[in-house]
């Protein structure tokens, strides 16, 4: 997608930068939406694992992705990590839980921010087993209503944030559709 040039360029726009402290957990009806957590690892790992045929084609990090424990651990150190530096900050991963049981149900985040315009998008998955019950519907608006509520309040303070998703995925394009979002 192309971007503005205050969006490219450094100086201009509106220089957002992230909250201090930035804590990363807000709840929905049915969810909890958190920053992950090393402790997260072994059901990150067995969730990707036991859907990552459903998670291919749309999500290429699937392929190779979480392999094993230590690969989880890995990719939630490196989200542990993304949010420590309000300087460098640019994307996050964070999970989606069951309230009820607190398993974990998938991810989504917050990337690409760009800082000038005070914008972001993000993205989405479930795990096989917990389809076609509006978990990632819930999920989204959640994310959407966090990301777009001011600093003051808890959020990020987002101006703009763009849902992706791939067109032929039916389920998935369906969320923001849900949600009134009107596609591009």
């Amino acid at each position: 997608m192309p971007r503005c040039a205050n969006e490219t360029e450094t100086g201009l726009g509106l220089g957002w930068t992230p909250p201090e402290p930035f804590v990363i957990r807000f709840e929905t009806a049915r969810l909890v939406i958190r920053a992950y957590e090393l402790g997260d690892a072994a059901q990150m790992f067995e969730a990707v694992s036991a859907s990552r045929e459903h998670l291919l084609p749309w999500m290429p990090w699937a392929r190779e992705g979480h392999r094993d424990v230590e690969a989880s651990v890995h990719y939630i150190t490196t989200q542990i990590m993304a949010v420590r530096d309000a300087k460098t900050f640019s994307a996050v991963g964070i999970g989606i839980f069951d309230r009820a049981s607190g398993r974990l149900l998938g991810g989504t985040g917050v990337h690409g921010v760009h800082r000038d315009t005070a914008c972001a998008e993000t993205g989405y998955w479930i795990r096989a087993d917990a389809t076609r019950r509006g978990y990632c519907t819930e999920a989204t608006a959640g994310v959407l209503s966090w990301a777009f509520r001011g600093q003051s309040e808890g959020g990020l303070g987002m101006r703009r944030v763009v849902i992706y998703c791939s067109g032929e995925n039916i389920a998935s394009r369906r969320v923001p559709e849900k949600l009134g979002c009107a596609p591009r």
